[in-house]
């Protein structure tokens, strides 16, 4: 193990190999023929087992994430078979409002959702993309938080309160339409603040930081408001499509994998 700075403790100190997505997320991306899950994204398109990951984190501070977030939403999340046990938890209790593409549930009045455990989930994967590159060469972040990323940093590690001027906002697809991948975090279109985008299967996690949050959005941060709402919308597979879409077919080994996926059906075919 390498010596060096963990930016979650703050020592000098061994430190293991860490994954930007934890790793047991990946074994929920294959499909049911065990293919290796597609990779969309730096210039390239492919079936790849490689995982995001570097020397980061020590031993003690991936355990604070792992046992702060991870162990309890990971089993959650939806998978290629169609379950999606966080949806089948969330829909227990009685939706607060609806419409014909959305439906919106207060989970402060269901104890088997674990607010702190699914928020701290999340921030972890948008605090580690805010202090680390994760790709080979680069050494700025994949995501720039500024000033919060030290607040999430203290908050993780249970040393400080949630941080002001943040808002997460939690959103579910329902099971047939969960789009088994992940993606992010990345920055989406400004708005006067921030705004970032996670998806994991089945679940958009939006971070909002700066002053300038309009109130009404503020009003509907998971972790603060006292609801601790949830959005179940059928238009978030289709947000996550046009976001892995567009960098499908920007990437310069599109046609080849394209190519060479057509080759495989045609001599399974013969």
């Amino acid at each position: 193990m390498p010596i060096q700075n963990c930016p979650l403790c703050l020592r000098t100190t061994n430190v293991i190999s860490s994954h930007l997505h934890p790793a047991a997320i990946y074994p929920l991306l294959r499909s049911s023929e065990d293919a290796s899950p597609i990779r969309v994204g730096d210039d390239l398109v492919m079936h790849t087992d490689r995982q995001m990951q570097d020397y980061l984190l020590c031993p003690a501070c991936e355990d604070i994430l792992n046992k702060g977030g991870e162990t309890w939403t990971i089993p959650k999340l939806a998978t290629m078979t169609k379950s999606f046990p966080l949806y089948d938890i969330l829909i227990q209790r009685p939706a607060v409002g609806h419409d014909e593409t959305w439906t919106m549930y207060f989970t402060a009045e269901n104890p088997e959702i674990d607010v702190e455990r699914l928020t701290h989930f999340a921030m972890g994967i948008f605090w580690k993309a805010s202090v680390h590159s994760w790709k080979g060469g680069e050494k700025s972040p994949m995501i720039q938080l500024g000033p919060y990323s030290d607040e999430i940093r203290l908050w993780l590690r249970g040393e400080s309160s949630f941080p002001k001027n943040i808002c997460l906002d939690v959103m579910l697809s329902r099971p047939e339409r969960a789009l088994i991948a992940i993606t992010g975090p990345l920055e989406s279109t400004r708005k006067g603040w921030r705004t970032f985008f996670l998806y994991v299967p089945g679940i958009v996690f939006n971070l909002q930081v700066g002053k300038t949050i309009e109130p009404e959005m503020r009003a509907t941060c998971f972790h603060e408001d006292p609801t601790h709402p949830i959005l179940v919308a059928d238009a978030i597979t289709d947000m996550v499509w046009q976001r892995l879409g567009k960098q499908f077919h920007e990437s310069r080994k599109t046609k080849g994998y394209l190519a060479a996926k057509a080759a495989r059906s045609l001599k399974r075919g013969a």
